[in-house]
């Protein structure tokens, strides 16, 4: 990394007051953030002679700039309130036949299971959660295995929240398309650190991702991209006026209609233009556009393959497994608990958290080698 990006960097992160490895729990806001909320706040302040169409217009913008990061259509992305809220509109909207399947990794974070586990007690589909057994991360052949005939959805984690594990999109999403499985990834311990790849993609029918952690964003919101397969299968349900294409003129909210804006607008959140939760994205999607998300990713394996080479292996057993690695590193202490270990480190300013008995290290952007030479010490301590 050159001179001047470091610098960017060091700027845009000067407000971190911690040694902090916990982007998995929450991303820190570039602080260019803070100028995009406060014009944000300024308008809500002072609402005087606000054009309707600039207002009304950010959420759009907003969804151009998402769209970019993964090089695909706007009319591919929605603006949602959580991963858990997507996973809803799949679960709700899809239009099942009797005895259909839906299959999860057993385990795996709650916004990819508690939505079907609710949406089964309409009697539309059977959920199945998997059991891995001994396998690492579910493979095409563990898949061919396991999943029932008439499965017609799996939903899966992109990298596991507790162990950091990390599947292989391509390899699963090729297999599940040659099924026609619908398939759907929650990115949010990933994407924002890593990259999706054009070729990942175009085998992925939903992609979820909230914005707060790797993403950088605000809390209370999440993007989404929809195939157009899966618009062509999954209905929205919910009637919203900011859907309308009538809400495109102000003088025409009257004239009522079930018609949709087109693409995945149609999966829209309510009040998507909401002014903060914008003025805050505005600022850490800018900021992830213009570091270049395969460069971020460069870097943050960078500065974990530095941790790994120079933690204490003594006293620490690795958890997660190198072959299925990305951003996250947990570990597990050979002696004491987790929990006595996290506060520790917190007395020493390094700011980590622990998720199933295991402390889980994240490595971002704003990371340093310096820094994790002081997260060492704290873990040799």
């Amino acid at each position: 990394m050159d001179s001047a990006t470091q610098s960017l960097i060091t700027k845009e992160f000067s407000e971190l007051s911690s040694i902090y490895f916990n982007a998995a729990y929450f991303g820190p806001s570039p602080l260019r953030s803070k100028d995009t909320i406060l014009a944000a706040m300024k308008r809500e302040l002072d609402p005087s002679f606000y054009a309707y169409d600039d207002w009304m217009s950010i959420s759009e913008k907003l969804r151009v700039k998402f769209a970019r990061l993964l090089n695909v259509s706007a009319d591919t992305i929605t603006h949602s309130t959580s991963s858990s809220d997507v996973v809803n509109i799949v679960a709700n909207g899809f239009i099942f036949e009797k005895g259909d399947h839906v299959a999860a990794i057993n385990k795996d974070y709650p916004s990819n299971i508690l939505p079907w586990m609710l949406a089964e007690r309409h009697g539309k589909f059977t959920f199945d959660k998997l059991d891995l057994g001994s396998e690492v991360v579910p493979t095409p052949e563990w898949l061919e295995k396991n999943l029932k005939p008439q499965t017609r959805i799996f939903n899966v984690s992109y990298v596991t929240f507790d162990t950091g594990k990390k599947i292989d999109l391509l390899a699963i999403g090729k297999y599940l398309k040659s099924k026609n499985i619908l398939f759907v990834v929650d990115a949010t311990q990933a994407l924002g650190g890593l990259e999706i790849t054009a070729e990942e993609l175009v085998n992925i029918d939903v992609l979820t991702v909230s914005s707060y952690k790797w993403m950088l964003g605000p809390y209370g919101h999440a993007f989404a991209y929809f195939s157009q397969k899966a618009q062509d299968q999954i209905y929205h349900l919910n009637a919203n006026w900011i859907l309308s294409p009538n809400s495109k003129q102000v003088y025409n909210l009257l004239d009522y209609t079930t018609e949709t804006l087109p693409g995945a607008r149609q999966y829209d959140r309510g009040q998507a233009a909401n002014l903060l939760c914008s003025g805050c994205l505005e600022g850490s999607l800018s900021f992830l556009l213009e570091m270049g998300l395969p460069n971020i990713r460069k870097h943050n394996e960078s500065v974990r393959d530095y941790f790994l080479a120079n933690y204490p292996k003594e006293k620490y057993t690795l958890v997660t497994p190198l072959e299925h690695m990305a951003n996250i590193v947990c570990l597990k202490a050979n002696q004491g608990d987790s929990i006595t270990l996290e506060k520790e480190l917190k007395k020493r300013n390094v700011d980590v958290s622990v998720r199933q008995g295991n402390i889980r290290l994240s490595f971002h952007i704003f990371n340093t080698n310096a820094q994790v030479d002081e997260l060492i010490q704290a873990l040799d301590h």
